[in-house]
């Protein structure tokens, strides 16, 4: 199948790497499925694009590289939807709003995307205030280097 990207143009997407959300993306009711694409090697961030709604793509990046102290617990109701049984099939994911200059980017901790990496099923979490919506990225250029 080939699908119409925000960032890449036109790619062909293979059906065992989308990503299924268990729950509605707020704001976006009708993106369901969604593919991880790389912006480059070593680059520390990817598009989380819908295979939907072409206009539906997010910046994302790895929290754990921002913030390695970054924990949460998952809501039980989200672990059962998810079907995760495994802590070590869990990704997380948060969204990236990029500025200039690059350094005053920042990630969303609250509301992480949380996927089941087996089954590929994800879904956004929204975590208590005590975890920023613009944490700044700081200089992180490479995957997991600051």
């Amino acid at each position: 199948m080939q699908i119409e990207t925000d960032f890449f143009g036109k790619v062909d997407v293979n059906e065992s790497e989308v990503i299924t959300f268990a729950s509605e993306v707020p704001g976006f009711p009708e993106a369901k499925r969604f593919l991880l694409l790389p912006f480059g090697d070593d680059v520390p961030f990817w598009s989380l694009q819908s295979v939907d709604q072409p206009e539906c793509a997010f910046i994302v990046t790895n929290p754990f590289w921002i913030d390695a102290g970054y924990a949460f617990e998952l809501p039980e109701v989200a672990k059962e939807q998810l079907e995760i049984d495994d802590a070590a099939q869990v990704a997380v994911y948060t969204t990236v709003t990029l500025r200039e200059p690059f350094d005053s980017s920042t990630t969303n901790l609250r509301a992480p995307f949380v996927m089941e990496t087996k089954g590929r099923k994800a879904k956004q979490i929204i975590l208590d205030e005590k975890f920023p919506n613009r944490q700044p990225v700081g200089k992180l250029t490479k995957a997991g280097e600051r």
